[in-house]
């Protein structure tokens, strides 16, 4: 039975609004805890993006010294950068993950739980509302995405043998509305919603429903062997779905801009996607696959680990 259901068929509309801002605290808190756990995982996936992207643009034409796969790039950062540059950018990403998740798990469960009428919830239910929050949330969200993206890619700079431009989230803020104005903010936003909408499908969806499908076909009790089985899927499920809007993404982000703030590589994220296969073959859209998947599975597991134990904590119930 769902925890979060029953509890609000009983509340008032001001507990309602409470269970909410509940809701969200928590479930930011848990977020925060996985993406400081798993960040420097999503900063080697950036490097090696945009490290392939610099090869194939013969920017960076001494490919011999370059270190290739991901364990390869992560030694190598630490040995030049130093153990704190595997989280450079940790702050925007733990800021985009505050409102990113708070605002995907509200939409999602209480969009849910007004859909449910009986114990059965289809899976195409699961779908829409996946999608949709996913969506949502990302497209407040975005903002401080761009900056993640921006403080991860001062690696290129360094690649290149320049020196770095972005030093602190607020002047990385600051760039970006200089360059692009208050719209600059959003630049990369549709493939950004497109990337969460697919991500929050194979992520939270997934999870959703084989958590509840595992404990009423199999009779699973709702505790942390079933959250490991159906985090450890839903982040498999996640990194299938989203590596190739994840790629677009960071190569949109990342690209040199003009001073009006427009793309000098790419006109759109379609331009992107096109060109990426036209260069590097379908499967050039999946380069960075492998460490976002090892980031996702502990990412999903740490997250839905934490979130359920903190939920029945202070008296949620089960997601």
């Amino acid at each position: 039975m769902r925890g979060s259901y029953v509890v609000q068929q009983h509340l008032s509309q001001e507990e309602q609004i409470k269970y909410l801002f509940s809701g969200f605290f928590l479930s930011s808190s848990a977020a925060m805890v996985a993406e400081t756990v798993t960040y420097p995982l999503d900063m080697i996936k950036t490097r090696l993006q945009i490290q392939n992207e610099l090869i194939k643009q013969h920017i960076v034409l001494d490919t011999k010294n370059l270190p290739h796969g991901m364990f390869r790039i992560g030694v190598n950062l630490v040995k030049h950068e130093g153990v704190l540059s595997l989280w450079a950018g940790v702050t925007p990403a733990v800021y985009r993950q505050v409102v990113y998740t708070g605002f995907r798990l509200v939409i999602y469960e209480n969009f849910r739980d007004l859909w449910k009428k009986s114990e059965g919830f289809p899976i195409w239910q699961a779908v829409i509302i996946g999608v949709t929050s996913g969506a949502l949330a990302q497209f407040i969200a975005s903002p401080t995405d761009l900056v993640k993206s921006m403080m991860q890619a001062e690696g290129k700079r360094k690649l290149e043998g320049h020196a770095p431009k972005i030093k602190s989230v607020n002047q990385a803020f600051s760039e970006i509305y200089r360059q692009g104005g208050f719209r600059g903010l959003w630049r990369g936003c549709l493939v950004n919603v497109q990337r969460a909408a697919l991500v929050n499908l194979g992520d939270l969806a997934t999870y959703d429903y084989v958590k509840h499908y595992l404990i009423k076909k199999f009779g699973f009790k709702d505790d942390y062997k079933v959250h490991t089985m159906s985090s450890i899927l839903s982040g498999l499920v996640a990194a299938t779905m989203g590596t190739p809007a994840d790629l677009i993404k960071t190569r949109v982000m990342c690209q040199p801009t003009d001073a009006s703030g427009k793309g000098q590589l790419y006109r759109s994220s379609w331009h992107c996607l096109v060109l990426t296969v036209k260069n590097e073959g379908f499967f050039g859209l999946y380069k960075g696959y492998w460490p976002i998947w090892l980031r996702m599975a502990p990412w999903s597991l740490t997250f839905w680990l934490t979130y359920e134990e903190i939920r029945k904590l202070f008296g949620l119930g089960g997601f």
